[in-house]
């Protein structure tokens, strides 16, 4: 299968822990999906209290696509609701889980 040269870049919204299954799973999803399609994948996590700094539209504009992780509590619900909001206000895609 031929593999894109720009690869596509996914902003995953939420406080990354190794312990949780979940966080390690949406790591792994994303680069089995990338390879189905042929296709390179970049994916960063995005911490929630950073969302809430100023400058964070710019962070989240990096990125081709947005992914909400599991994994509540985060360590900033209001970082969340703001990262969640300009996501959408922007109509940037995103993804829930």
């Amino acid at each position: 299968m031929v593999v894109s040269a720009k690869p596509a870049r996914i902003g995953i919204l939420g406080d990354f822990n190794p312990d949780y299954h979940s966080h390690l799973a949406t790591n792994a999803s994303l680069q089995h999906a990338a390879q189905a399609v042929g296709r390179c994948v970049e994916s960063e996590w995005i911490p929630t209290p950073s969302l809430l700094e100023p400058g964070s539209d710019n962070t989240l504009a990096r990125f081709d696509g947005l992914w909400i992780s599991p994994g509540s509590p985060y360590k900033s619900m209001a970082g969340m609701l703001a990262g969640i909001e300009r996501a959408r206000l922007g109509n940037w895609p995103l993804i829930a889980t």
